[in-house]
């Protein structure tokens, strides 16, 4: 087996081991613990929003072009290689850092395995592989994510903006 079919195999079963089981990194970050120790002022809450913003990123939006430009026949596989290691250096950069090291691990390796796949068939197949386990990262972010904390921040109507707007105005 290669290096490509060796890589899709553990992150196909990587994706069916999380599928109902939460992540060891998931569980740490939810927890509040940060290997590499991200998060100012002793808190978790802002890696949290990050990953959230950057895995929800490269599950609905990266993984899914590449797929469809790696499908479209209008790519090379050259001009693929290259929008994979563009599109995905800045989070191979800090999706570990921000707390997911074993999603992280797995994007960097993918990064560095893509300029040696030899075929757009082995690609698309790695790319849907990536894609699945992606989306299933940013699920359980999702689930873990503190969404009750948006009751701090109430929604305004147009009566009220118009009082504050006067208010400023008298200043």
């Amino acid at each position: 087996m290669n290096q490509i079919a060796e890589f899709r195999a553990r992150v196909q079963k990587h994706t069916e081991d999380i599928w109902v089981d939460e992540p060891k990194d998931i569980f740490l970050i939810k927890n509040g613990y940060i290997p590499s120790g991200a998060g100012r002022a002793n808190q978790y809450f802002s890696p949290l929003v990050m990953l959230s913003g950057e895995v929800r990123a490269l599950g609905i939006q990266i993984f899914p072009r590449l797929l469809e430009f790696a499908r479209s026949g209008k790519f090379s596989l050259e001009q693929l290689k290259y929008m994979i290691d563009s599109m995905l250096r800045l989070d191979c950069g800090v999706i570990a850092f921000f707390g997911l090291r074993e999603y992280g691990d797995v994007l960097v390796e993918f990064r560095k395995l893509s300029a040696e796949i030899e075929t757009m068939e082995e690609m698309s197949g790695a790319l849907e592989d990536m894609f699945t386990l992606t989306n299933r990262y940013q699920l359980w972010l999702f689930q873990i994510f503190p969404w009750y904390l948006s009751v701090h921040f109430p929604k305004t109507n147009r009566d009220e903006l118009q009082k504050l707007c006067e208010a400023i105005d008298s200043i």
